[in-house]
């Protein structure tokens, strides 16, 4: 697995037994080449007069660090009270250069200044003096204050204390356990440098998040965003951590009974597994995700975090529902996550189809789903892309349109996605002649803008799928993409080996697999690369189709429990 090698940073970090402090040393570093090449060429033309300029350069350079860039670190202290009400106390020690303190913005149906509690500055004499409101969660400090302050404020967290739509992007208490996003936590200061939290809970209490751990419950960040837009997770709950090679996913449940639990945990090993397949390049990476029972079915992306959210709880019945959940957030990582496209409304189409479209068929490889399930899975998407494509309020809306209502035109965006990601995979084995196929798109796409952060356009999407097909897609993308053209389905099925029926403006599909006397280009043989007794699908060259319980290795994954009440 490559690994991504992180840029050599112009910042010195000089550690203290109560402090950390941080040297922004860009501009002073160039400084400091040039008065040391000074004195090279001094010692080489023996230049007296030259050498002592040169040193004193450099001495100056030393001296006036401190000075020119110091930028010390935040530090806060937060103690969790699990009683009622719900709520949190906060110590704080800040640079302020500007005088002014503030909270997150407002976002998620929260306006976190409202749970900011009796904040005041307190002074070197122990003293305490409130400060001053000067806008919606934006605080001044007194005149002839000094930059390093203390403050100190309460947290409300009883809007934690009921389940409410928008729970995942605020906070959910459990009994046991408190899921909060941290933006309710923390008031903030311009202050660079870097942010260190210590949390005070009870010492049975573990600590979920993805917040780099320095000790035991001590936690850094590099700037205020990576503290804000992510989540922590107190109390008595499951936290697993899954890993293979240098990428790392843990997952937290916090509120998931144990009989949930077992259901939950088997599937992510091969999920991960598959993906890291497609994906070989993935840099080194730690995944953290939340998942909870709250009040709708859902999902939030957080700077370095995910939550998701079901109101049902976990049984094997519905399998197919939080199974699909669970792989399609997961591969966001890839596709949204290291696969950022320039114009996101444009291409929601690819970023959500994609993802389902992986989604569907890897937990119908890895044996997650049966075949039954998977087919009435593909189903409901060809229906209803069928039925979007044919309904009268969606006439004037194309794929290409649609992510920018991604709530209205959701069959758009996800089925209609999936059908268009299909039809994409089969056009270019088929063009290939199966050496290449959507997988070998996706690898390119990693290698050209993932791994170097760079955002990817509809051009360079049209041009990458030409150059992988080995022919010109670009009449693909206009006629189904961007126009209101009616992608092949029954021609993809067909090419996949199944058979259909479609009513359109009924949305309804039937699909099954081709009789043995019409697949002349597939047949069946049992993996001898497998325990299991999975048939794979074997297509001749032009119709090499994936999608379906092809016999996997077993994964060589690992897997702890970092604290466990399954």
């Amino acid at each position: 697995m490559q690994q991504v090698k992180p840029r050599l940073g112009r910042r010195l970090v000089f550690s203290h037994a109560d402090s950390i402090r941080t040297y922004d040393v860009g501009p002073l570093l160039t400084a400091f080449v040039r008065a040391r090449l000074l004195l090279v060429n001094a010692l080489r033309n023996q230049s007296a007069q030259t050498i002592l300029i040169a040193v004193g350069f450099l001495f100056s350079i030393v001296a006036l660090l401190p000075k020119l860039a110091f930028a010390q670190s935040a530090n806060y202290k937060v103690r969790v009270d699990f009683g009622h009400p719900l709520q949190a106390s906060v110590e704080a020690e800040l640079d302020v250069p500007d005088g002014l303190v503030f909270t997150a913005q407002h976002s998620g149906g929260y306006a976190w200044w409202d749970f900011i509690k009796n904040l005041h500055q307190i002074g070197e004499d122990g003293s305490s003096v409130p400060l001053l409101s000067a806008a919606a969660g934006l605080w001044s400090l007194p005149k002839r204050t000094n930059r390093r302050v203390r403050l100190a404020y309460d947290v409300d967290l009883s809007f934690a204390e009921k389940a409410r739509r928008g729970d995942l992007r605020g906070g959910l208490f459990f009994g046991d356990s408190l899921y909060v996003v941290n933006r309710a936590l923390f008031v903030m200061s311009n202050g660079s440098g870097a942010k260190n939290i210590e949390f005070d809970i009870p010492p049975a209490f573990v600590i979920a998040t993805p917040l780099q751990k320095i000790s035991g419950r001590a936690f850094r960040t590099a700037d205020n965003r990576e503290l804000t837009d992510n989540w922590t997770i107190f109390g008595r709950l499951p936290v697993v951590d899954f890993s293979e090679g240098k990428f790392q996913v843990t997952f937290a449940f916090p509120g998931v009974n144990a009989e949930e639990g077992s259901l939950l945990q088997p599937i992510f090993t091969p999920v991960l597994h598959e993906y890291l397949r497609i994906f070989p390049q993935t840099p080194a990476t730690h995944l953290f995700f939340a998942f909870f029972h709250g009040a709708e079915d859902n999902g939030e992306a957080y700077l370095n975090s995910t939550t998701l959210t079901m109101v049902d709880p976990i049984t094997p019945k519905d399998r197919i529902l939080w199974t699909n959940l669970l792989a399609h957030e997961l591969f966001h990582h890839w596709n949204g996550g290291l696969l950022v496209p320039h114009d996101n409304d444009k291409t929601e189409w690819f970023s959500e189809g994609v993802t389902e479209y992986f989604a569907n068929r890897t937990i119908s490889r890895t044996g997650l789903i049966s075949q039954e399930l998977f087919l009435k899975k593909l189903e409901t998407h060809v229906a209803m892309y069928d039925y979007w494509m044919w309904a009268p309020p969606f006439q004037r809306t194309t794929l290409e349109t649609a992510g920018a209502d991604k709530d209205y035109n959701r069959p758009a965006v996800y089925s209609g996605g999936v059908v268009a990601a299909f039809c994409l995979d089969t056009t270019i084995q088929k063009q290939s002649r199966g050496a290449k196929s959507l997988e070998d798109l996706l690898r390119l796409m990693m290698d050209q803008y993932g791994l170097t952060g760079k955002q990817w356009t509809r051009d360079d999407l049209v041009r990458d799928a030409s150059k992988i097909a080995g022919a010109d897609l670009s009449g693909f993308f206009s006629r189904y993409i961007a126009s209101r053209g009616m992608l092949p389905v029954k021609q993809c099925l067909t090419e996949a080996g199944l058979d259909a029926a479609l009513l359109d403006y009924a949305g309804e599909a039937f699909i099954s697999f081709q009789e043995p006397h019409h697949r002349r280009r597939l047949s069946f043989e049992k993996a001898s690369h497998s325990s299991s007794e999975t048939p794979v699908f074997k297509f001749a060259p032009i119709s090499i189709w994936p999608w379906l319980m092809i016999g996997l290795k077993s994964p060589s994954l690992t897997m702890s429990a970092v604290s466990s009440t399954m």
